[in-house]
C-alpha cells in the first residue's frame, strides 16, 4: 500500500470541461504508485476559437502546476495541441517546461508517437469534433507522415453533450468509420470515454486502436523511469511500454 506522500506525482494540464482524464487515470489499477494532480485551463465549448483560446492560461497553469513538483507533466488536449499545428504544438511543450523543468507530454505528440511506434502508416481517424477541426487534425498527422485513409467526427461542440457521450456511441463510431485499408484506428479527444474499449474493439477489427487517453498515458511512461505493465488497455501498452 503506498502512503499518498510517498506516492510519484504527476501533473494534468487539462480543459476545464474535461471529466475523464483524471477518473481514467485514477481506476487504472496498475497506477497505483502514482497520484495524479490537476490544474485547468478555460474552455466552454469545442470550437477553433476557444481552442485557441485556452493558451491564454497556459503559463498561469504552468505556474501553480510546478508547485506540487511533478516529475512529469502531461497536457490533455487532443484539440488544443494541433489546432494550431506544429508550432503551436511546440510553443504549449516550450511554455511548459520553461516552468515546471521537467518532461511534458502533449497530446498531440502522443498522438503521433504512438502511431509511428506501431508503425501505423495509414490511420482511421475519428473525433467527437466538427469537421473543421476534423480537417486540422487530419493535416497535423499528415504533416507528421501519416496518411488518414477515413475519418468522421460527431460534430459536436458543446462539452456536455461531448463527454457525455456513452462507451456504445464511440465504439459504433469506430466501427462505422474504419476502413480496411488503414492499419490502425486512432479516437481522438481526452474527454471521450475510450480508455476501456481499446482491447474489445482490437479483437474486433483485428487492427491496434489507440486513444487519446491511451497515447498521453503511454507517451508519460515512456518519458519516466518506471516498470508499469499495462495488459488490458489495447496492444499500444500491452507491448510497446
Amino acid at each position: 500500500m503506498h502512503n499518498d506522500v510517498d506516492k510519484r506525482r504527476i501533473g494534468l494540464i487539462l480543459p476545464s470541461v474535461n471529466i475523464r482524464m483524471e477518473p481514467e487515470l485514477n481506476r487504472c489499477r496498475q497506477l497505483m504508485a502514482f497520484n495524479f494532480y490537476a490544474t485547468r485551463v478555460m474552455l466552454d465549448n469545442t470550437t477553433e476559437e476557444t481552442l485557441k483560446g485556452m493558451e491564454r492560461d497556459l503559463l498561469r497553469a504552468s505556474e501553480m502546476i510546478v508547485t506540487v513538483l511533478p516529475e512529469a507533466v502531461v497536457y490533455g488536449c487532443t484539440s488544443g495541441s494541433f489546432i494550431q499545428g506544429e508550432n503551436g504544438n511546440s510553443s504549449i511543450i516550450e511554455t511548459i517546461k520553461s516552468k515546471c523543468g521537467c518532461p511534458v507530454v502533449t497530446a498531440s505528440q502522443a498522438m503521433i508517437d504512438s502511431m509511428k511506434m506501431i508503425s501505423a502508416k495509414k490511420i482511421t481517424l475519428v473525433t467527437p469534433y466538427t469537421d473543421d477541426i476534423n480537417e486540422k487534425e487530419k493535416q497535423f498527422f499528415e504533416n507528421n507522415g501519416i496518411e488518414v485513409a477515413a475519418m468522421k467526427g460527431l460534430q459536436i461542440v458543446p462539452a456536455e453533450i461531448l463527454r457525455t457521450q456513452s462507451v456504445e456511441t464511440i465504439e459504433n463510431l469506430v466501427v462505422s468509420a474504419d476502413s480496411q485499408s488503414s492499419d490502425a484506428v486512432f479516437i481522438s479527444c481526452t474527454n471521450v470515454e475510450g480508455f476501456h474499449i481499446c482491447d474489445g474493439l482490437e479483437k474486433r477489427l483485428k487492427k491496434p486502436v489507440v486513444t487519446s487517453n491511451v497515447a498521453c498515458l503511454w507517451a508519460l511512461l515512456k518519458s519516466i523511469p518506471n516498470d508499469v505493465r499495462i495488459n488490458d488497455h489495447g496492444i499500444l501498452l500491452r507491448e510497446y511500454l
